[in-house]
């Protein structure tokens, strides 16, 4: 009796643990299991936060899309499945609540509701957001697969009469939009509102529009440099920053961050959609002849965007805006 008391003890141990590592359908439960395997296959985490027990559209999300053949089979070549849950009634292992706990607090300002879809880098770094969306599993995953396979670019020379050796070289890189503009004109600069005043006067100078929200840790940490770059170059650089959210969120967000350069809102997302722009912050660097000097994620390993590089961006423009005509 003692010998099969310890094996059901065993049984049932060895069956929480497994419950806190995988919920079924290959969704993993383990934060940590989530990274391990994201960085042993290079796929992203996608990660679940829902209320499996009591939120509807959670629950609408896992039915319509979630539970369909479509969506396992480019889950399973896609991405690692992390489900986050936040049950009101359903028990949980004490570990994984207190994971589930830690993790809502470290994405705290990206997790508004439920259900939010995140998608991280193995390193956990937010760069995609989704959430419930009317269309069913394949109109889910043609928009995640936007997110998840970013557009690899070549190298090619500026095209630019004049001075385009002085213009920073154009470089292979994962610019995270369908579309290099580089050394192509930029598209036409349409918001819906400025959230900072009237319009900026852009005529004769360069502009640097950044698209970003309030909810991307990588676009909140790049709001210092963009106000010292302002500052510095305040002469002859506009900076721009340009968000899909709500009026009343960027307003609030201001409220507590500095953001000492142009801001306005474009939920219509026009020049997003533009440039196909795939994960944020996303950067364009114009010259005051229309043409697109500098593209893509400003912190990336591969090509970080500096003040340096600004410099000289400005300096060949005012060459060529000096330069005699012939």
């Amino acid at each position: 009796m003692k010998s099969f008391t310890k094996s059901v003890v065993t049984v049932l141990a060895f069956s929480v643990v497994a419950g806190a590592q995988a919920s079924g359908d290959g969704w993993l439960t383990s934060y940590s299991q989530a990274v391990k395997l994201s960085k042993k296959t290079g796929k992203p985490i996608l990660a679940d936060f829902t209320g499996s027990d009591w939120c509807g559209w959670c629950i609408r999300l896992h039915h319509e899309v979630f539970d369909t053949p479509v969506f396992k089979k480019w889950a399973a070549k896609s991405v690692v499945l992390l489900e986050l849950d936040y049950p009101h009634q359903t028990p949980q292992p004490v570990e994984l609540k207190k994971q589930n706990q830690e993790l809502y607090q470290k994405f705290l300002y990206t997790v508004k509701g439920f259900p939010t879809v995140l998608f991280l880098n193995a390193d956990g770094t937010p760069f995609g957001q989704y959430g419930y969306d009317r269309g069913g599993p394949t109109h889910w995953t043609e928009y995640a697969d936007r997110l998840v396979k970013p557009k690899v670019t070549a190298q090619r020379p500026l095209r630019f009469a004049g001075f385009s050796a002085d213009y920073p070289t154009s470089v292979k890189k994962n610019l995270y939009a369908g579309h290099d503009l580089r050394g192509l004109s930029a598209p036409k600069l349409t918001v819906e509102r400025w959230l900072s005043g009237k319009a900026p006067e852009t005529k004769g100078k360069v502009v640097l529009i950044d698209y970003w929200a309030t909810w991307c840790p990588p676009c909140r940490e790049l709001i210092p440099e963009l106000n010292d770059w302002q500052k510095k170059f305040k002469d002859d650089l506009v900076v721009i920053g340009i968000s899909d959210e709500s009026p009343e969120i960027i307003a609030k967000f201001m409220k507590s961050t500095k953001m000492a350069y142009n801001v306005a809102i474009d939920t219509k997302e026009t020049m997003m959609k533009a440039i196909d722009i795939t994960g944020i912050p996303h950067v364009l660097v114009i010259t005051p002849d229309h043409i697109v000097r500098w593209q893509g994620f400003p912190k990336s390993d591969e090509e970080q965007l500096t003040g340096k590089i600004l410099q000289q961006i400005i300096d060949t423009s005012k060459k060529q805006t000096a330069a005699p005509r012939l």
